[in-house]
C-alpha cells in the first residue's frame, strides 16, 4: 500500500558519462522523502503503521482497536509529515489519538478522553514529540494568566483543557496536536506588553474558518517576502463554530476586517446533470450526500442543492467546483466496480394486486426491451463513467467512458405467502421497477352493480258457446238432432238435470223427452309482474357472476334385449344468470360489458325421461352508463293473439242466429321484459359508503353489522 520514492533513486539509474553526479553528493535527507500511496482505502492499521514507518516511530496499539477502513484522500507523492496528519486525524475521527507516555520511548494509541490524564508534560513546546495528543506547559511574562486562559479555551476542542496557575504565571494546555499548535500561536500574541490589544470574534458567511486563516497566512508571508515584515496580530479559527479570532492591535484591526471580508465571498456555484449507469438513483443519491456533503471536510454553509430527476434518470447537483471534483471522483470509483461483484435484489410489496398478475405483466415488459430502451443514454462525444453530459446550456465536463448496457437481465419471482415481488438486476433497472410498481399498484374503487330484470305478463281469454239437442218420434220414428260443442248439455230422454260443473257462467235448459240446451260463457284476465333485483359488489376491470337458478333432473332409460334400465341423465336448469365487467371511466361514467339470462320452465315434461321445455330470455353488450342511475339497457316485448271458432255449417253463418249453433273463443296475451341496470362507484377510502350501503339490507336481515354501540352513561 505504501511504497518510498526518494530522489536518491536518480543516482542508482545508469546516465551518460557527461551527466554523472560526482561522487562526493551526499545523500538526500529524510524531509525529501516522499511516499506512493496505492490504494485510496485501506485498513486504519495499515494506514498508522505505515505512517509511523515512515517516520521511523516506535509505537504500540492494539490491533482490534484500529479495525476498520478508511479513505485516504492524498497528494499523489505524499511526505511522511502528511502522512502521520492523515493518520492521527483518522485516529481522531475514531475517537483515538498518539500519547507520549512519561518515561516511555514510543507512541501508544488510546482514547480520546483518557489521553489528557496519561500524556506526558512537555516543557519546551510541541517539537520533541510526534504524538497526536500532547499536554504542554506555558510560561507566560506577563500577569494576564486569567485572560490568557479564556482566550485559549476558545481554540480548543471538547477534548481539549487549560489549567491556569496564577502564582507562577504558567498554563498547562492538553489537546489535539494542532489545536495545540494553535493555542501556542495565540499565547505568543496576547503575551505582550501591548495595552491596546483586542481579541475580536468575526463570523463568516461563506467559507470556512481554516480557509480563511489559511489564505490569510499565505498572504502575509508574501508581504513579508515583498515588504519584509507581516502585519501585527494573527487570525486563529475558531472550532467549534463558523469564526474566527482575531487578535491585533487596535490599529492594526481595519485592515484585517478588510481582508477578511474582502476573500470571505461566496465561491462561484455550477449545476451539472449526473447519470447513474450501474446504481440507482435513489441508492446513489444517498452515497453523494453522505461521503461528499456530509463528510468531515465539507462547510455546512457551502451551496448544496441535489434533485433527483426520475425522468430523464439522472441527478441534478447545484455546488461548487470542489465539490463537483468529489462527486465525479466518488461516481468514477463506483461505476468502476466489477457488475459480478454486486448483483442489487429489492423486495417490493405489492398491497392492491395480484403478485403473480402484476409478476406477468413486468415480465411482458422486460422481454419486449420496454425498461432497456427507456435506460439507453444518449451518445456523446464525451462521456463518464457514471456521469451524464449537462444539459446544452451547461459547459462541458471531462469524464471517462461509459456503457449503454444494463447488465444481466433482471430476476423476478412472486412470493404468493407475503404478496411480494422479489427482483434481482441492476440498480437503475430496479428504480424503473419501483416506480411502475409504485404506479400500477393502487387500490382502485370498487363498483355495486345492481340488475333490476321485470317481467309482466298480460293474458285475456274469451270464450261462448252454445249447445242444442232435440229428441222427437213421428210414424214410430225416433229422432234426434244436436249440436255438441262439449259444453255438457243434457240428454233430453233424461228426467233431471245434471250437477253444474266448470267455471265461468253456464245456463241448461230440459224440457224431458223434447229438447236441451246448454250456454256457457267465460272470460279471464291474467296480469304478472315479477321483479329480480340482484347485486354484486366488484373491483374495477373485475368479472363477477350471480346465478340463481333451479335445477330440475330427469332421467335416462337403457334399454337392451333382455332389461331396460333406468338412471340420472342429468339436470336441466333455469332461473337468473348475471355476469359484468365494469370499467371506471372519466366523468363518472362506467363502461360495462354485461350479459343478462333469464329462463323459467314454462311447462311439464310430456315424458319423465325428457327435461321439462324451457323459455330463455338473454342480453349481450356492452354499454356505457352514468354513475348512481338506474337505466334500461335492454329488453324483450312478446305479444299473442289468436281466435277460435266451432259452429254448425250454413247455421253458424247466420248473423246474430248463428251464435246458438257454434262455440267462439279469443285468447290475447302479452310479455314484456327489462334489464335496468344501476351502478355506484365506491370512492371512500374508508369504506363509509359500503357501511351506508348496507344498513338498510342489515337491519332488514337481522344482522348486526359489529359496529360497536354508543350509549349515554352516569358518571357520579
Amino acid at each position: 500500500l505504501l511504497a518510498l520514492e526518494t530522489p536518491a533513486r536518480a543516482a542508482q539509474e545508469p546516465t551518460p558519462a557527461s551527466k554523472t553526479a560526482p561522487a562526493s553528493k551526499t545523500a538526500p535527507q529524510a524531509s525529501d522523502a516522499r511516499w506512493l500511496v496505492a490504494a485510496r482505502e485501506m485498513e486504519l492499521e495499515e494506514l498508522v503503521s505505515g505512517a509511523a514507518t515512515a517516520l521511523d516511530l516506535a509505537i504500540d496499539f492494539n490491533p482490534v482497536e484500529l479495525a476498520g477502513a478508511v479513505t485516504v484522500r492524498l497528494p499523489v507523492k505524499p511526505s511522511g509529515e502528511e502522512l502521520w496528519d492523515v493518520a492521527s486525524q483518522a485516529l481522531a475521527s475514531r475517537g483515538l489519538t498518539s500519547i507520549q507516555a512519561p518515561g516511555s520511548p514510543f507512541l501508544t494509541i488510546v482514547a480520546l478522553d483518557k489521553a489528557s490524564g496519561l500524556a506526558r508534560l512537555e516543557e519546551g513546546g510541541i517539537g520533541a514529540t510526534r504524538a497526536g495528543f500532547v499536554k504542554v506547559l506555558v510560561p507566560l511574562t506577563h500577569g494576564r494568566v486569567q485572560s490568557v486562559s479564556d482566550a485559549v479555551k476558545l481554540v480548543l476542542s471538547k477534548s481539549g483543557s487549560v489549567t491556569a496557575f496564577q502564582d507562577s504565571r504558567s498554563l498547562v494546555v492538553a489537546d489535539l496536536r494542532p489545536n495545540v499548535a494553535q493555542a501556542l500561536r495565540l499565547v505568543q500574541s496576547l503575551d505582550t506588553s501591548f495595552e491596546d490589544l483586542d481579541v475580536d470574534e468575526i463570523a463568516l458567511e461563506h467559507n470556512s474558518p481554516t480557509a480563511i486563516v489559511a489564505l490569510l497566512d499565505k498572504l502575509g508571508n508574501a508581504r513579508k517576502l515583498v515588504f519584509g515584515e507581516k502585519a501585527r496580530g494573527t487570525l486563529l479559527a475558531h472550532p467549534e463554530g463558523k469564526s474566527v479570532l482575531l487578535v491585533a492591535p487596535k490599529d492594526e484591526k481595519p485592515v484585517w476586517w478588510d481582508l477578511i471580508h474582502q476573500f470571505d465571498q461566496a465561491q462561484p456555484m455550477r449545476t451539472i446533470h449526473y447519470s447513474p449507469r450501474r446504481f440507482g438513483l435513489s441508492e446513489t443519491a444517498r452515497l453523494v450526500e453522505e461521503v461528499v456533503h456530509g463528510s468531515r471536510g465539507v462547510d455546512a454553509a457551502d451551496p448544496w442543492r441535489m434533485v433527483i430527476d426520475e425522468l430523464t434518470g439522472s441527478l441534478i447537483l447545484t455546488t461548487t467546483e470542489e465539490l463537483h471534483e468529489r462527486v465525479n471522483e466518488l461516481l468514477n470509483r463506483i461505476e468502476s466496480v466489477a457488475p459480478e461483484t454486486r448483483r442489487p435484489m429489492r423486495s417490493f410489496a405489492v398491497r392492491n394486486r395480484g403478485v403473480e398478475e402484476l409478476k406477468g405483466l413486468l415480465e411482458g415488459l422486460l422481454d419486449a426491451g420496454a425498461l432497456r430502451e427507456a435506460l439507453k443514454p444518449e451518445p456523446a462525444a464525451t462521456q463518464a463513467q457514471g456521469v451524464a453530459g449537462p444539459l446544452a446550456n451547461q459547459a462541458a465536463v471531462v469524464r471517462a467512458t461509459s456503457s449503454d448496457k444494463l447488465g444481466r437481465d433482471v430476476i423476478l419471482t412472486a412470493d404468493k405467502a407475503t404478496n411480494r415481488l422479489i427482483a434481482m438486476g441492476e440498480g437503475r433497472v430496479l428504480d424503473e421497477l419501483g416506480r411502475l410498481i409504485k404506479e400500477l399498484d393502487v387500490r382502485t374503487p370498487q363498483v355495486l352493480v345492481e340488475a333490476l330484470v321485470v317481467t309482466l305478463t298480460e293474458g285475456q281469454t274469451r270464450s261462448l258457446g252454445v249447445e242444442l239437442q232435440h229428441l222427437g218420434a213421428e210414424n214410430g220414428t225416433v229422432v234426434k238432432l244436436a249440436s255438441l260443442f262439449g259444453l255438457g248439455s243434457p240428454d233430453p230422454a233424461a228426467s233431471t238435470l245434471p250437477t253444474a260443473s266448470g267455471t265461468g257462467f253456464s245456463g241448461v235448459v230440459l224440457n224431458p223427452g223434447d229438447f236441451s240446451a246448454a250456454v256457457r260463457a267465460l272470460q279471464t284476465v291474467n296480469e304478472g309482474r315479477t321483479l329480480t333485483i340482484p347485486k354484486v359488489l366488484v373491483n374495477n376491470n373485475q368479472p363477477a357472476m350471480l346465478n340463481s337458478v333451479l335445477q330440475t333432473p330427469f332421467a335416462s332409460t337403457n334399454a337392451s334385449t333382455t332389461v331396460a334400465t333406468t338412471s340420472f341423465g342429468g339436470t336441466q336448469d333455469a332461473g337468473t344468470t348475471i355476469q359484468v365487467t365494469p370499467q371506471i371511466a372519466d366523468g363518472d361514467q362506467l363502461v360495462l360489458d354485461y350479459t343478462v339470462s333469464l329462463s323459467a320452465f314454462v311447462g311439464t315434461s310430456a315424458d319423465p325421461t325428457l327435461p321439462p321445455p324451457r323459455q330463455e330470455n338473454k342480453l349481450k353488450s356492452i354499454v356505457t352508463v352514468p354513475d348512481g342511475y338506474a337505466v334500461v339497457v335492454g329488453g324483450l316485448e312478446i305479444g299473442k293473439e289468436s281466435k277460435a271458432r266451432s259452429s254448425v255449417p250454413v247455421l253458424g253463418d247466420i248473423p246474430i242466429l248463428g251464435w246458438f249453433f257454434g262455440n267462439r273463443s279469443a285468447d290475447e296475451s302479452r310479455s314484456r321484459f327489462f334489464v335496468f341496470l344501476r351502478c355506484s362507484v365506491q370512492h371512500s377510502q374508508t369504506f363509509e359508503d359500503l357501511r351506508y350501503l348496507g344498513e338498510k339490507d342489515l337491519r332488514a336481515a337481522g344482522v348486526d353489522d359489529g359496529w360497536p354501540k354508543l350509549a349515554p352513561r352516569w358518571i357520579r
